[in-house]
């Protein structure tokens, strides 16, 4: 009989350690209010627009903004020259339906690119812009660690 207990008792404390470390369902979690990363739709695949034309003395940048369920559209990107003014004006565009923005008109130089979209951490990355040219970049924005 003590052999049986023990087995018993071996068995259901397994059982319970189980539990105890087992993943909730995502779907369980979201119902208690907790924290969930997982990507609930999946998005058009971005697409870079064509490429403008660049006047004589003038560069330009085309991109895509996007995350890991596919293109963001609708938040506005600002292009800032580092080093100006919080209150300068700074040129903007906005992505289209598949994610795909461009800035036509912009003076040589260094540029930051800036985005913000809901649910997901800012970002920012330098561009340098020469006369004459198209450059090119893809903006991949992260989840916040917990998004509600």
């Amino acid at each position: 009989m003590a052999g049986t207990f023990k087995a018993i008792l071996l068995a259901g404390s397994l059982v319970t350690l189980g539990a105890c470390h087992r993943q909730a369902s995502e779907d369980t979690s979201l119902l208690l209010g907790r924290c969930s990363t997982k990507v609930r739709t999946k998005g058009p695949v971005p697409r870079l627009p064509r490429a403008p034309s660049p006047r004589l003395g003038i560069g330009a940048i085309i991109g895509t903004l996007a995350d890991s369920g596919g293109a963001l559209p609708h938040y506005p990107i600002l292009a800032t020259v580092p080093g100006d003014p919080p209150n300068a004006p700074h040129a903007s565009a906005v992505p289209d339906s598949l994610g795909g923005f461009s800035f036509d008109a912009l003076t040589p130089g260094r540029y930051r690119l800036f985005v913000r979209a809901f649910a997901h951490r800012p970002d920012s990355t330098d561009v340098d812009v020469r006369a004459g040219y198209v450059d090119t970049v893809n903006i991949v924005l992260q989840y916040f660690g917990c998004v509600r």
